[in-house]
Formats: structure tokens, sequence, C-alpha cells
């Protein structure tokens, strides 16, 4: 049986020992992706921050201070994560099918087309 809560990847898991695993999952959904290598994104920890800083308005002041003691000049290039989003996506497709919702609805609350759907529940009936 698959674990709820998955590893992070060690490039994720360095932030996430400073800042924690929520917080770290959320400040990576926030950064824009690095061209051609889009399961990375790129993270400049500057030396200092002030109050309007973008990284103190993603992640909090206390929070932004701890990247910058433990990362400062540093340009951290961690994992997208999205294998943990999709592994979510998935057990809730299955979920919503054991509640007796339909293909349509399913797809419309996950933000996925109806034939993707189809696909994940005939590949989840396989196992």
């Amino acid at each position: 049986m698959m674990a709820l809560l998955q590893s992070l990847p060690p490039s994720a898991q360095e932030i996430a020992d400073v800042i924690g695993r929520e917080r770290t999952l959320y400040l990576i959904g926030q950064l824009p992706r690095s061209g051609s290598r889009k399961w990375r994104v790129n993270l400049y920890v500057p030396k200092r921050v002030n109050p309007d800083h973008p990284l103190v308005r993603m992640i909090g002041w206390d929070d932004a201070n701890r990247l910058v003691d433990e990362f400062g000049g540093m340009i951290l290039q961690p994992s997208n994560c999205n294998f943990l989003h999709r592994e979510f996506r998935n057990r809730e497709v299955r979920r919503l099918r054991d509640e007796g919702w339909s293909i349509s609805a399913i797809a419309d609350a996950v933000e996925i087309s109806a034939r993707q759907v189809f696909y994940l529940l005939a590949d989840a009936s396989s196992d």
C-alpha cells in the first residue's frame, strides 16, 4: 500500500528541513518553471530580504528569513513535485467514483478530461 505522505526528492527536502513540508510544497507551487527542464523550478534566495520582497510575500517573513539564514545568496533548483499532485488527483478520482460520481462530474471536479478520468479508472481496475 502506498504511503500517504510520499518522500520529497532531496532537492525539495533540503528546503523542507528548514521551513517544513507544507510550506515547501506551497513555495514550489508558486515558482516559475526552469526553461527546458520542466521538472525543476528556480529559487534565488537573497542574502537579505525586506518586507516587500517576493519571497516574503510568498511564504511570510519568518520562513523567508529561515531560508536566507540557510541558503542566502544561492540559487536552488528543487523538483517541481508534480508527482505528488498527480497521486493525490488519482486517489481523488477513485474516491469520487467509489462515491458514485459520474465520469464527467469527476472530470469537472479534478479539472481533467473525461477521457483521462476513464483511463485512470481503467488503469486502477487492472491493478
